[in-house]
């Protein structure tokens, strides 16, 4: 482990330091956060052919436990992680061990893997994994008759990385509902490594590779959405969605995972009062309270969007008249993200607050 203490490590890296973000005023408070920790693998283990020193490693370590003593987040998703033992450091690290409990796709996994962390009284009764797409998903059309489509056929059954949802209950207080949440990581805008069947095509590989992986995030969207409708139709289970989901909130990937519930536009509108099967992007909800969009989470080409999100069901929308919380902040820490540092974070960490507020 790291030789290094967080205090110390924070005040040599100038460009972290500590920073107050909304703190509960209730226990019945919630707040939900997403944090992609970009490889994070046992110092002397490869990863994609690449190796951590145990220098890199405990950097890589100290940095994501001074981000999480800042985050302060109840339910925390991650993604792109290798063991078990990197996070667990992690959170020895920041001295938070004790105040969580982790869960994971398993004991060991091969390649990367989400992950989720629960901080006490808030605890998971349940444990599922979706690897396989549901049975009922079948990404297939018959030709039209009119000739203007194709037949179409997608051969793809199963989430590139297992989804991981807990069903989460507040220990000393029953009366408020269990929380299903998901976390998810989609498949990435890089393109997918195709080698070219004929000279024709090798000038074609990066435009047909970034299709198949568009295709295949399509499909894992519409995947997730059904698990999620089955998790809420005629329900009044309150469902967060967290992850990288490798899209930006207004993109069609999102649009099939939130199945785009209207957002109330002014007081006197009806529409926001209730959606069954809807969720509500917080980055949406953020921007609506502010003067200008100043979100992002990733940059790639210098592009800067959103594509780590928390998506919320109507529990969870001031307008809802089945609201039991409300929302109150999103934090976005990102100025990481514009550095060449190798041991943080390529993605920004998102964090949203929410109060206890149940409609009248």
């Amino acid at each position: 482990m790291a030789t290094l203490g967080i205090d110390a490590f924070v005040d040599h890296a100038t460009l972290y330091p500590r920073e107050k973000v909304p703190m509960s005023r209730s226990a019945k408070d919630i707040s939900f956060a997403t944090f992609n920790l970009y490889n994070l693998q046992l110092p002397g283990v490869s990863w994609y052919k690449n190796i951590y020193s145990q220098k890199q490693y405990d950097q890589k370590v100290q940095w994501s436990a001074s981000m999480l003593q800042r985050l302060d987040a109840d339910v925390i998703a991650f993604q792109e992680l290798w063991s078990k033992r990197c996070l667990e450091d992690v959170f020895q690290a920041a001295g938070m061990a004790q105040d969580y409990t982790l869960y994971f796709i398993g004991e060991s996994w091969r390649n990367m893997a989400v992950a989720m962390a629960v901080r006490k009284p808030w605890a998971a009764r349940e444990t599922q994994f979706h690897k396989a797409f549901p049975a009922d998903v079948r990404l297939t059309k018959a030709k039209s008759e009119d000739g203007e489509d194709d037949e179409l056929n997608v051969n793809i059954d199963r989430f590139s990385r297992t989804v991981l949802q807990l069903s989460i209950q507040h220990e000393n207080d029953n009366r408020l509902p269990a929380i299903q949440v998901f976390a998810a990581h989609l498949k990435s805008k890089q393109p997918t490594i195709v080698q070219a069947q004929s000279e024709a095509l090798k000038p074609h590989t990066l435009a047909i590779g970034a299709a198949i992986s568009t295709i295949r995030r399509t499909a894992e969207a519409a995947a997730l959405r059904v698990l999620l409708t089955k998790q809420m139709k005629h329900t009044d289970d309150p469902v967060v969605v967290l992850g990288d989901l490798n899209d930006g909130p207004l993109s069609n990937t999102l649009s099939i995972i939130s199945q785009q519930p209207p957002f109330r536009m002014y007081q006197a509108s009806r529409v926001g009062r209730q959606n069954d099967v809807g969720l509500y992007t917080v980055s949406l909800m953020k921007q609506m309270r502010a003067a200008r969009d100043v979100v992002f989470s990733h940059e790639f080409n210098g592009i800067q969007e959103v594509i780590d999100h928390v998506l919320v069901s109507e529990q969870f929308y001031d307008h809802s008249k089945q609201r039991i919380w409300s929302f109150k902040d999103l934090s976005v820490w990102n100025d990481h993200v514009m550095d060449d540092v190798k041991y943080t974070s390529d993605h920004g960490v998102v964090c949203a607050y929410f109060l206890y507020d149940p409609n009248p």
